[in-house]
């Protein structure tokens, strides 16, 4: 009797494993069913996509080359500008998102997204200056629209270099020049407030060429300082020229230092160093 049952027990567990076993069988069978279906669906995706990417390709090439539209692709030229203008508004928002960690500039979509306004924050030593804005019609091709760039900053010839082949470039190319006027600027306002002794005798509009004026502590001759700022986007000159009344004075150590000085430090750091040494009024 006992054999019995255990040989029924036995029986029992025999079929559950098989019920088990096809069970599993069953699942790995659907699941493979159903990633064969998936590839099947990706695969017809990408031909779309293939033959889209070609027809488009093939319309701007033509576009590109001045050729005439047969009627056909005409309908297709609106979906290549909603193409171009999509991955230009993207590659833009994707520099807004980076930067933004840093500072420096933000992006506004104007026109249905056809145009963008980039604002340019300027700042120096932890001060907010000037904000200047450039509008770019995304069309095609970008095109500068409106813009409240200083004249004195080589615009064309930045936008020329890098705007329809690097945003990326452009726009921190153009920050870096902005940033630039606004610290060479502040440092002229610096002066004037922190020394008052040091006279600005002359600059230009890009304030890349300053002559400044103080006088001798000892002999109370007048010295002439000529900064002259090579790089734009920088704020410290890249040549420094001293002259006197008192010719021994602009070869003395003490002032080739102070030439030093002028070269290795913002103008109006130097010169309260200058004057703290004991070398001018």
């Amino acid at each position: 009797m006992d054999i019995v049952r255990k040989q029924g027990v036995f029986d029992h567990l025999m079929m559950l494993e098989k019920a088990g076993t096809a069970g599993q069988e069953k699942q790995k069978q659907d699941r493979l069913e159903e990633l064969r279906a998936t590839v099947v669906t990706l695969r017809a995706k990408r031909d779309i996509l293939g033959a889209e990417t070609a027809a488009l390709k093939n319309l701007k090439d033509k576009l590109d080359q001045g050729l005439s539209l047969e009627d056909d692709e005409s309908n297709d030229f609106m979906q290549l500008e909603q193409f171009l203008l999509k991955s230009r508004l993207m590659q833009l928002k994707d520099l807004q998102t980076a930067h933004n960690l840093i500072g420096g500039y933000d992006l506004i979509e104007n026109k249905q997204g056809k145009s963008v306004c980039v604002s340019f924050r300027t700042a120096y030593e932890d001060v907010y200056l000037e904000t200047y804005n450039v509008e770019m019609d995304l069309r095609r091709t970008v095109q500068i629209s409106r813009h409240n760039i200083p004249p004195c900053i080589p615009l064309e010839k930045l936008a020329k270099a890098n705007l329809q082949t690097d945003f990326k470039a452009f726009l921190q190319t153009l920050s870096l020049h902005l940033n630039a006027l606004a610290g060479r600027k502040q440092q002229i306002s610096l002066i004037k407030e922190l020394v008052g002794t040091v006279e600005v005798i002359e600059k230009n509009q890009l304030c890349n060429f300053l002559i400044l004026m103080c006088k001798a502590r000892e002999s109370e001759a007048a010295v002439l300082c000529t900064l002259e700022y090579g790089d734009l986007t920088k704020c410290l000159p890249t040549n420094v020229t001293i002259q006197s009344e008192d010719e021994s004075l602009a070869e003395s150590p003490q002032w080739t230092k102070n030439q030093a000085l002028l070269m290795e430090s913002p103008v109006h750091v130097a010169f309260l160093t200058i004057r703290k040494m004991g070398s001018i009024v």
